[in-house]
C-alpha cells in the first residue's frame, strides 16, 4: 500500500512538471502567435496518456485550440479547433465545474465560434456563452479578460440582443482591474467607432498608441497598435 502511494505521489509530481511546462510552452507560443509552435503543441497534449483524466491538460489543451483558431489555423479549419476547444472545455468542467478561468475557457470559445459562424448561427450560441462567463465573473470577479469577453458580446451582436451602454460598462469594468490590457482599450475604441461616439475613439485608440505592450499579449496588442494607428490616420 505504502508503494502504491509513493508512486501515485511520484506520478502526480511528474504531471504538476509536466504541466508547468507545457503551461510555460502555450504562454510563449501566445504571446508571439507561434502558430507552428501552437499546432505541435496541441498535438503534444492531445497524444499524452490519460489525457482525460486531468482537467489541467484539458484546460490548457482547450486554450490552445482556441488561440490557433483565432490566428493560426487556415480559415477552413478554424471552426473544428474552435468545437474541439468546446468538447475539451466539457470534460474538464466535468470534473472542476466551479474553476473559474475553464468557465471562461469555454464561454471564450463559444464566442469566438460564433463569430466565425455569422450572425444567424451565432445567436444560437448566446445561451451558452453568457452562462459560462457569467458564471466565471461570478466564481472570479477580477476576471478581467471575462468581462471584455463579454462586453465584446454586447457590442457585437444584432438588435436587441445588443446593448451599447452596458458594453461600456463592462469593458470599464474590467480595464478598472487590468488597466495594462491594451487589446481591452483597443475594443472599446471599436465599440466607440461602432455606436458613432468618434471623439472618444479617437481618444481611446491614442490611448492603445501610447500603452507598452504587455509582454503576455505581446502580438496581439502590437497589432492593435498599428490598427488603432491606421484608424487615426484615416479619422
Amino acid at each position: 500500500m505504502r508503494k502504491l502511494l509513493i508512486v501515485f505521489f511520484i506520478l502526480s509530481l511528474s504531471l504538476i512538471a509536466l504541466g508547468s511546462s507545457l503551461s510555460q510552452d502555450f504562454y510563449n507560443y501566445r504571446a508571439s502567435q507561434n502558430a507552428t509552435g501552437m499546432l505541435n503543441l496541441i498535438n503534444r497534449i492531445e497524444n499524452l496518456p490519460n489525457l482525460t483524466k486531468s482537467a489541467t491538460l484539458l484546460t490548457l489543451l482547450a486554450d490552445a485550440c482556441t488561440e490557433y483558431g483565432l490566428w493560426g489555423a487556415p480559415k477552413d479549419k478554424k471552426a473544428s479547433y474552435f468545437n474541439n476547444s468546446i468538447d475539451y472545455a466539457k470534460l474538464a468542467l466535468k470534473m472542476t465545474p466551479d474553476n473559474a478561468y475553464l468557465n471562461f475557457v469555454a464561454g471564450a470559445a463559444i464566442g469566438r465560434l460564433a463569430q466565425y459562424k455569422g450572425i444567424i448561427q451565432s445567436l444560437f450560441m448566446l445561451g451558452d456563452f453568457d452562462s459560462y462567463i457569467n458564471k466565471s465573473i461570478k466564481l472570479d470577479p477580477k476576471l478581467y479578460r471575462a468581462y471584455i469577453a463579454l462586453a465584446m458580446r454586447y457590442r457585437d451582436t444584432p438588435w436587441p440582443f445588443a446593448n451599447f451602454e452596458k458594453s461600456e460598462e463592462l469593458f470599464k469594468e474590467g480595464l478598472s482591474i487590468d488597466p495594462g490590457y491594451v487589446y481591452g482599450y483597443y475594443e472599446l475604441a471599436m465599440l466607440y467607432v461602432k455606436w458613432g461616439k468618434k471623439d472618444l475613439a479617437r481618444e481611446t485608440f491614442q490611448k492603445v498608441i501610447s500603452m507598452p505592450v504587455e509582454e503576455e499579449f505581446a502580438a496581439q496588442e502590437t497589432q492593435c497598435k498599428v490598427e488603432a494607428k491606421a484608424w487615426l490616420d484615416k479619422n
